[in-house]
């Protein structure tokens, strides 16, 4: 039996559903470790993660942005055959790559995406980028999401890209698809609810409120567009100040709030006929996999890791590259909307790739890799 230990930040909707598909992995055992001990108090509603074990870790919080040192670090390396390294910048991630080296324990870094633009900007003479290169170099493969992946780390760290594997992380695509089923009576409520007019085509946003998501882009490039409604799946700091400017610019729309369950959230896609991630620096972008799952057409910002391997400019969407100008955005959105139908089946055809057991094949691949490498 293989003990394989995941080390990462919290738990999520979609790591659940990834670790229950991993766990039917013959002759392999999971266990996935939290830095964060506070990790069951995240607004996200996940229930426990079957045939896994869950260890949420003690520590001492170093700051908000690189989080804990969290305390039996060795245990788990030597009562792991593999380890799952969650990242490189949090201080445990880096002392239990120094700690697998010291005692000759093989590690996979798990990498979620970057941004693509991020790839250009790096400074490799500084502390951050040594530190980095210590825990890339030092890995036996990356379990990298998407092309982005690839891309960022044979680029900037001369890593072997027949060691980098595809994470084909994503959401529960078949759920959000088996929800589509009841398509018109979703749309029906959820216009009724947020005070939809019937005849609106229906924008949306998802994800936090907060600046780099850029939804100022969207409440701009909306102006003088009739019958178009824009809806904010999310909550955050900037909630109030976008309510202000969207009253402002005369723009028709609703803010929904943070959405706790899973399901619900699913269901709100099936009143939108288009969704935009404008973001300045988005390492992927899940609710465009949620969105596509959904059957919608997506404009994407060059700036999100996602819109190197699910947007194709005018076949399901648009991939923006000037995230200032507003009047670019409006004659994308313009043009996605009149192409929706052609655009939804693309999305559709796109995503079905994108799955948990994609995910698990990927990883069984990488293990084999491995394993012939002794």
């Amino acid at each position: 039996m293989l003990n394989i230990s995941f080390i990462t930040n919290g738990r999520t909707p979609y790591r659940k559903i990834q670790f229950e598909e991993f766990s039917k992995i013959p002759n392999c055992r999971f266990s996935i470790y939290y830095t964060n001990p506070n990790v069951l108090e995240r607004k996200w509603k996940v229930d426990q993660i079957k045939n896994v074990k869950e260890v949420a870790l003690k520590g001492i919080k170093i700051s908000k942005k690189y989080g804990f040192i969290n305390f039996g670090l060795k245990k788990i390396i030597l009562d792991s055959d593999l380890i799952m390294l969650g990242g490189y910048e949090q201080p445990s991630y880096q002392i239990i790559a120094r700690l697998c080296k010291r005692y000759k324990k093989k590690y996979v870094l798990v990498s979620d995406g970057i941004s693509p633009k991020k790839i250009n900007e790096i400074n490799k003479k500084s502390l951050k980028y040594k530190l980095k290169n210590y825990v890339v170099k030092n890995s036996a493969a990356i379990f990298g999401n998407g092309l982005v992946s690839k891309k960022y780390y044979t680029e900037v760290f001369d890593y072997s890209k027949d060691r980098i594997y595809n994470q084909f992380l994503t959401v529960d695509v078949e759920k959000i698809k088996e929800l589509g089923k009841n398509k018109e009576e979703f749309r029906r409520y959820y216009k009724l609810k947020y005070n939809i007019p019937i005849d609106s085509e229906v924008v949306i946003f998802s994800g936090r409120l907060i600046k780099r998501k850029n939804v100022d882009l969207i409440i701009n490039s909306l102006i003088g567009l009739k019958k178009v409604f824009l809806l904010i799946i999310g909550d955050g700091e900037e909630k109030i100040r976008l309510s202000d400017l969207a009253r402002q610019k005369g723009i028709d729309f609703a803010i929904t709030g943070f959405i706790e369950e899973q399901e619900e959230l699913f269901k709100m896609y099936n009143v939108a006929d288009l969704l935009i991630l404008p973001s300045y620096n988005e390492p992927w972008g899940l609710v465009v996999n949620e969105a596509m799952a959904a059957g919608l057409p997506v404009i994407v910002s060059n700036e999100c890791g996602c819109s190197l391997d699910l947007v194709r400019d005018g076949e399901n969407g648009y991939i923006l590259t000037d995230l200032e100008n507003s009047e670019t955005l409006r004659n994308l959105i313009m043009k996605a909307l009149k192409n929706k139908e052609s655009f939804s089946k693309k999305s559709l055809e796109i995503i079905d790739n994108w799955t948990f057991e994609n995910s698990r094949k990927s990883f069984e691949e990488l293990l084999k890799s491995l394993n012939n490498s002794k």
